[in-house]
């Protein structure tokens, strides 16, 4: 009776003793190693896809992991200092990041670092060698009213590097302009005041965007939060506007875009569209308003 049941425990055929034994324990034996190292060379030779992934461009996509390079760059100079960022400058720091993104730059760093910008198109504000080059310099800004008030003037990047006259550039001036009340950093960015140009303003909630406190052994990254709605809120709210009007003063429109068409044009679009979309149309802005209203009169 052992014998037959120790048959069918051998999947491979009949039993084997003696010598032939030795032999087939052995083979197995050697079999089993390469096995083992089967998977263990096929890992080293699979590329990992973290190591070749660049970190993200700009503000809107960067993740405590992933951080844009001029991110990094401005932050260490500032952390540098020795000192403890309250959470509203840090804001204001991330500010000045998209602002560098929109075509901006701070006045004093302009005139240092003017002859190795690249020209900015009109149709386009994001310049990845100048952002980078720029996040190396140190923010230049004003502090007041027991740091409460911070102010920076900047400047609007353009595709010219002819020498400027002086009308020129206050047209390209701003100022940039965030105060501290309670949890919110009110930003308003103004034209020149012998401009008649709009300025524009909003309001940011610190706590939702910059973390009170740092995790301890945490890199200074995992304090923000929703960057891409702050960056959103910031391009849509003050710099695209502002870029856009100052660039319109030097007669360069932003084409492709619809306030960059020509005249006759607009009326060519509008006759398309009936009264209400004329009228949702009017809202964007004074431009599209006029042509809308002028289309409105001839009907």
């Amino acid at each position: 009776m052992s014998e037959i049941k120790t048959e069918p425990e051998n999947s491979d055929g009949p039993s084997t003793s003696g010598t032939q034994q030795q032999q087939v324990s052995a083979t197995v034996s050697d079999k089993q190693p390469a096995k083992a190292a089967g998977p263990k060379r096929r890992l080293l030779l699979e590329p990992n896809p973290k190591e070749n992934t660049e970190p993200p461009l700009d503000v809107e996509h960067a993740t405590p992991e992933d951080v844009p390079l001029h991110m990094r760059q401005l932050l260490a100079l500032c952390e540098s200092e020795d000192r403890k960022i309250a959470p509203a400058e840090l804001l204001l720091l991330l500010i000045y990041l998209v602002a560098m993104e929109c075509g901006f730059v701070e006045v004093e760093t302009y005139s240092q670092k003017r002859h190795k910008l690249q020209p900015v198109p009109a149709f386009s504000s994001f310049h990845a060698g100048n952002v980078r080059l720029l996040s190396l310099e140190p923010p230049h800004y004003s502090v007041g009213f027991n740091d409460t008030v911070f102010s920076f003037k900047l400047r609007t990047l353009h595709d010219k590097h002819t020498t400027e006259e002086a009308a020129l550039v206050i047209a390209m001036e701003s100022r940039l302009r965030a105060v501290h009340l309670g949890d919110e950093l009110m930003v308003s960015l103004s034209p020149p005041v012998s401009s008649k140009l709009p300025g524009y303003s909003t309001a940011l909630t610190i706590a939702r965007y910059v973390l009170n406190i740092q995790a301890k052994g945490k890199p200074i990254f995992n304090r923000f939060r929703k960057l891409d709605n702050l960056s959103y809120q910031l391009k849509q709210n003050l710099f695209h506007p502002m870029r856009t009007q100052q660039l319109g003063q030097i007669n360069q429109q932003l084409q492709p875009s619809l306030t960059g068409l020509p005249e006759e044009l607009y009326q060519e679009i509008f006759r398309y569209l009936n009264r209400t979309q004329l009228k949702t149309v009017g809202k964007v802005n004074s431009l599209l308003n006029y042509h809308s209203k002028r289309t409105l009169k001839r009907r």
